[in-house]
């Protein structure tokens, strides 16, 4: 059975006392992950959008103590084991990785991206993402090295509120784990159900249906296929890399940084242009014991729906109903982000005026 993306159709019918109580008909959807099953809710398209947050508030005069921010990381930072990481620390450019003073894991470690306290989209350059994925990789390659028995590594991101971060100072969760999350293990069930059902992996699958389709590829970075997801997790929308010649942090080159670092900055020109400030991130590379199960990576924004009560995009669909809810659809969201996949350098976009090439 090939892939599938199997769509739910809803409808319902309200007077609307904005049109003088005449029968207003509601489309929504419902939408199913072909790979896990799980479903997302389509529905409020367009009501809501990124809210514009002031920055300045979170400013270094402002926020007081950062133990992220110089001279206070060299005082307040938490180390490793030298045998883990000799020295307790990396370090490359501007960013340094150290261990989380409260972990989560049992090898979980912060990449703080940079001495600057306020880092808006548009100042986390390739630079500054490229060392700090660097690190990232290289620690997860050293947890493997010490302990071939952890099975998982993945990486979290939280930037800027309300996406769940402690601190606004940016940083990169890294995690050696024997639980990636229950989102990805279901991705996993997924991939060996597929496998079993089709003699053949999901990923390369996926990628030739999307390509097929038409409609939510994205673009192409050196060996990263961009696209957007089919049943999002985020209120937003999400945007997934799959990376099918890397499977492990060993598999990691500075050619497979530099793609993704590609892709990530032409998401990022597509989330300043569309007002976006705030997301989730996660990368998940595979254990050895899954073989075609390639590097996947998600990005999903966040935003308050207002600056009156802040209130956050996550209500109890996420929390209580474990469904997310979406107010794009997704082959919207991939025809807004592909001019901005044609900016930046050693990309392929894939698509041409009158669909894919």
């Amino acid at each position: 059975m090939p892939v599938v993306f199997r769509t739910e159709p809803v409808q319902s019918t309200i007077l609307d006392p904005r049109r003088d109580f005449a029968p207003v008909v509601h489309d929504m959807e419902f939408r199913y992950d072909p790979l896990t099953g799980r479903t997302s809710r389509l529905a409020h398209f367009g009501a809501i959008r990124p809210v514009p947050l002031d920055l300045t508030v979170y400013s270094d005069e402002r926020i007081g103590f950062c133990p992220f921010c110089p001279p206070n990381l060299a005082k307040a930072a938490s180390r490793f084991p030298g045998e883990l990481v000799p020295g307790g620390v990396l370090q490359r450019g501007e960013a340094s990785l150290i261990a989380n003073i409260a972990p989560y894991d049992a090898y979980s470690g912060l990449v703080i991206v940079s001495d600057r306290h306020v880092l808006p989209l548009e100042e986390l350059t390739p630079e500054r993402l490229s060392d700090s994925l660097s690190l990232a990789f290289a620690f997860l390659g050293r947890v493997r090295e010490v302990n071939p028995r952890i099975p998982y590594s993945f990486l979290g991101w939280n930037y800027m509120p309300p996406s769940g971060g402690g601190l606004v100072h940016p940083h990169i969760q890294v995690f050696g784990s024997t639980n990636p999350g229950n989102n990805f293990l279901d991705c996993l069930q997924g991939a060996a159900r597929y496998q079993r059902e089709n003699g053949r992996p999901f990923w390369p699958d996926l990628i030739e249906a999307e390509l097929s389709a038409g409609e939510r590829y994205v673009g192409k970075t050196a060996g990263v296929h961009w696209l957007a997801a089919f049943a999002p997790l985020g209120i937003l929308g999400d945007v997934l890399a799959v990376a099918p010649g890397i499977h492990t942090p060993e598999d990691i080159t500075p050619e497979a940084v530099r793609a993704i670092v590609d892709g990530i900055s032409c998401l990022f020109s597509y989330y300043r242009h569309s007002g976006v400030y705030s997301f989730n991130a996660t990368f998940h590379f595979a254990p050895d014991t899954v073989e075609d199960f390639p590097l996947t990576i998600r990005f999903l924004p966040r935003t308050f729906l207002n600056t009156r009560d802040f209130p956050p995009d996550a209500n109890f669909f996420q929390m209580a109903l474990q469904q997310p809810i979406c107010v794009l659809k997704p082959e919207d969201i991939a025809r807004e982000i592909r001019p901005h996949f044609q900016q930046v350098r050693g990309t392929d976009p894939t698509f041409s005026a009158g669909g894919v090439r």
